[in-house]
């Protein structure tokens, strides 16, 4: 379905690309009149390409309709270009059905989930972000907008429902980290559940190193912040620090075990490979079944996974958890921050799986 969608609004570009190309050259050519070509010639090609337009869209059209539970006849008859305005207030939910059209006129408002192409800009609309005032939407399956103003206004063709007294989500308040990015979804998930804190009040750095013991104060939070007594038992882990309770509680339910020194190295940055491996301990110990593997031979770098990471780097990628970069896993490369929350928000939801 997306795909299509996607294929339709590329044929349309490209036809009213070809309505500009053609008004343009012809409006130079001394033998047409200027008058025919702004009225009756422009006029009956734009007529011929929304006709166009039209039979590619009509399938989508009245596919939703049917799942609508909606006749032709009930919505006014076609996909024929004919937008109903609409309007809303702070936590209104607009859902759109399969195929709709929608222009946003104003207000704000973000999609909080489905499937929107943004036909003004010419790509898919990531989940989470916000609207456009003027861009013109196509719904690419059953798609939820919330309005984040005190009022909106917008235009939709198509079958759509309007609710109220959704829940807003309040706009983080990091400056590095806006809808649209490719992890605002993560950092969302983790900052509201409390596993992560930015570096400060309007700074995340998500593209900064991830330490050791950011890691394991985060899996503490993870586990409910468990009460944890002090105990050496790493000789750079000294008690009253603010990873001391997270690592010593860590290294108790043996999800980690150190540098093989008598060290933690706190302060080192995390590789991919050992978040791999806390996260399967972690897993193991709080008695999910680790069972998925993945197989690491597709993986350019695949050679150069340790040893001790073997098992957990191949659970890590067969549970989903784990993804390659351009067919490499790098799996000694420092993990940012933005990619570590990536991975907690699909362990959770592994765990919410493997729990249900």
């Amino acid at each position: 379905m997306k795909k299509k969608l996607l294929a339709g609004l590329l044929a349309a570009s490209v036809l009213l690309g070809c309505v500009g190309m053609a008004w343009a050259g012809s409006s130079t050519d001394a033998l047409v009149s200027l008058n025919y070509l702004n009225g009756t010639y422009l006029a009956g090609l734009k007529e011929t390409v929304a006709a166009a337009v039209r039979t590619a869209i009509q399938p989508i059209y009245n596919a939703a309709l049917a799942k609508a539970g909606l006749s032709p006849d009930s919505v006014g008859g076609a996909a024929s270009g004919r937008f109903a305005a609409g309007q809303g207030a702070y936590g209104d939910t607009l859902t759109l059905a399969t195929g709709s059209g929608l222009v946003w006129t104003a207000g704000t408002a973000y999609m909080d989930r489905g499937m929107l192409v943004d036909a003004t800009a010419g790509a898919e609309a990531p989940a989470g972000s916000a609207l456009v005032v003027g861009h013109r939407y196509l719904a690419g399956e059953e798609t939820q907008v919330i309005v984040s103003a005190q009022s909106a206004q917008w235009m939709v063709e198509g079958p759509w429902t309007r609710g109220s007294g959704a829940v807003v989500q309040a706009p983080l308040t990091f400056t590095d980290v806006v809808p649209g990015q490719w992890f605002y979804a993560d950092v969302r998930y983790v900052v509201e559940k409390g596993l992560f804190q930015g570096l400060s009040a309007d700074t995340f750095a998500p593209g900064g190193a991830m330490q050791r013991a950011m890691m394991t104060t985060v899996l503490h939070r993870l586990a409910g912040q468990p009460a944890a007594a002090y105990a050496p038992v790493f000789a750079d882990i000294p008690d009253g620090q603010w990873y001391s309770q997270g690592t010593i509680w860590c290294a108790h339910a043996g999800v980690v075990s150190g540098m093989g020194d008598g060290t933690f190295a706190p302060g080192m940055d995390i590789t991919r490979q050992q978040i791999a491996v806390m996260l399967y301990n972690y897993a193991t110990k709080m008695g999910f079944a680790t069972n998925e593997r993945g197989d690491l031979t597709p993986f350019s770098d695949a050679a150069s996974v340790a040893p001790w990471a073997q098992e957990a780097v191949s659970w890590a990628v067969g549970a989903g958890l784990l993804n390659g970069s351009d067919g490499a896993l790098l799996p000694g490369s420092n993990a940012t921050r933005a990619q570590v929350a990536a991975m907690l928000h699909r362990f959770q939801n592994w765990m919410g799986v493997q729990g249900a």
